[in-house]
């Protein structure tokens, strides 16, 4: 049976790069193996992706701040 990958993490302690030749970002990820090992990796997102992924990142931390009593 195959390791598989249970869950993804940003990798501390590096940044997200953008390549604007490629028009992608890059966003170093550590992946959780079911066998408790872990790989690096990398997300790879093109601008619409990016785009996408910063409204859903913003609304998490808006819901995040209301969570706690802020006034987000």
């Amino acid at each position: 049976m195959p390791v598989r990958a249970t869950h993804a993490t940003l990798l501390t302690g590096q940044d997200a790069v953008y390549g604007p030749r490629a028009r992608q970002g890059s966003v170093p990820v550590e992946f959780h193996l079911d066998d408790g090992s872990t790989l690096g990796g990398a997300l790879i997102l093109t601008c619409v992706e990016l785009e996408w992924l910063h409204q859903q990142t913003s609304r998490l931390v808006d819901t995040h701040g209301r969570a706690l009593g802020g006034t987000r």
